[in-house]
């Protein structure tokens, strides 16, 4: 709605009720999905007044991404550029309520995971990564991957598709929470960075594969 400009910049959603009726969801559903596009920076809460789309959610300009011939490797090379440093310095700048408030998003993956929520598992991991760069306070990284984490959205609906790689997310995300606790930014780094390497070895196991079927 917000993308095709159903909702313009600057409009209230409609209530949750409303969403609820209109998109046959639980409310629960719709609360979580309004928690991650304002994550992602695209709806505002008002307290007493409700969401409304942000005045700029989408960028004016044309997207960097916006190459000829993008492939998978070309975008996880740039994540594993951008969220390295993003996770460095979101450890070296996390409040304790940040903190807190990733351990709750990792609880949700985790939950979600093990009941094999695809569509709340893909949710939280976005969710995850998301908050880790907007930790940061760097409103480069943070604008950048608001519109990676867009075009990357396929790519990541597609590697949690696989039994084989289902879980492969567990152990690295709760590494990398665990940084934060310790207060290591190198490491947290570290850890990112394999996270992504796993990543990139998943999907390229998923296209072979694929390829071979075809």
């Amino acid at each position: 709605m917000i993308s095709s400009g159903e909702c313009a910049p600057g409009s209230k959603l409609p209530t949750e009720n409303e969403m609820c009726q209109s998109m046959k969801v639980s409310r629960t559903c719709v609360r979580e999905a309004i928690r991650v596009l304002q994550a992602l920076r695209m709806v505002d809460i008002v307290p007493g007044k409700g969401a409304f789309v942000s005045e700029n959610p989408t960028p004016d300009s044309e997207p960097w991404y916006n190459a000829p011939d993008t492939q998978f490797y070309d975008f996880i090379e740039v994540r594993i550029a951008i969220e390295t440093i993003s996770a460095r310095l979101a450890i070296e700048r996390a409040t304790k309520r940040q903190i807190t408030k990733l351990k709750q998003i990792h609880e949700s993956f985790l939950k979600a995971n093990k009941e094999r929520n695809l569509a709340q598992t893909i949710m939280f991991d976005e969710l995850f990564h998301t908050e880790i760069v907007n930790m940061t306070n760097n409103k480069l990284l943070i604008n950048i991957n608001k519109q990676l984490v867009v075009v990357n959205r396929k790519y990541r609906c597609e590697s949690f598709t696989s039994n084989e790689t289902y879980n492969n997310a567990v152990v690295p995300h709760t590494k990398i929470l665990d940084c934060f606790y310790k207060h290591d930014p190198e490491l947290g780094a570290a850890e990112m960075l394999n996270h992504l390497q796993i990543t990139k070895d998943d999907m390229k196991h998923l296209m072979e594969s694929k390829n071979t079927a075809k």
